[in-house]
């Protein structure tokens, strides 16, 4: 039994002396780490002076004020657009008569004009940040049956950790060439403000990109 032992304990160490080698080293071990932390990017929006109350009884002419303010609440820069959306409860012609245009009121009859080559499709894709200049309002389509106008403003840059805000001033018009079908009709305005951080980004990016991204963070933060 005591051979069997002593044979046992030769081929353990026999192993041993494969693994680590017959001779002892100086050995050392060293760790370093580091926690990368990414930025927060958030705006709020300020709706007070965007309210049905403004914008009730229109007639054909008028142009109501609607404004918004956001502000940059992350602690990176970030570039933020709206889109605008316009539903009428009846179909718009051509020269679309629920309207919005910038507060000096410059938007005349040619602005409001549907290509007919665009007459029922939405080109918004197409629509690249080199092309939406500052303040900008840009009407990019009419559809789902005439009754949906679209429209993308850019807002700028706003600037993390600073007071900076930005206050969007709009007027919804309803045309002179609204017709007896516009009376007692509606018209619902949306404003979706995406923001999107200013570096290392392309400027070349189309709109729906840059929708379509805020869309799916927005839902993975549920999952």
């Amino acid at each position: 039994m005591k051979k069997k032992r002593i044979a046992a304990a030769v081929g353990i160490m026999a192993i041993i002396s494969a693994i680590t080698g017959t001779y002892a080293y100086f050995t050392d071990l060293k760790s370093v780490s580091v926690m990368a932390t990414a930025a927060n990017l958030g705006i709020t929006v300020d709706a007070t002076n965007f309210n049905e109350e403004l914008v009730y009884n229109m007639l054909p002419g008028d142009s109501k004020e609607l404004s918004y303010t956001i502000s940059n609440t992350g602690d990176a820069d970030v570039m933020v657009f709206t889109e605008i959306t316009l539903i009428s409860s009846v179909p718009m012609s051509d020269t679309v008569e629920w309207f919005i245009q910038d507060p000096d009121g410059s938007v005349n009859e040619e602005d409001r004009r549907v290509d007919p080559e665009f007459v029922g499709k939405n080109f918004v894709d197409d629509v690249s940040i080199q092309e939406l200049q500052e303040n900008n309002i840009k009407f990019v389509s009419l559809t789902k049956k005439n009754t949906e106008a679209k429209f993308v403003v850019n807002n700028g840059v706003l600037e993390a950790n600073s007071d900076k805000t930005s206050t969007v001033d709009l007027m919804l018009m309803l045309g002179l060439n609204a017709g007896n079908k516009f009376m007692d009709s509606t018209c619902l305005v949306t404003a979706d403000v995406y923001g999107i951080q200013t570096k290392n980004i392309d400027d070349t990016l189309s709109w729906e990109f840059i929708k379509e991204t805020a869309l799916v963070n927005e839902e993975s933060e549920g999952l």
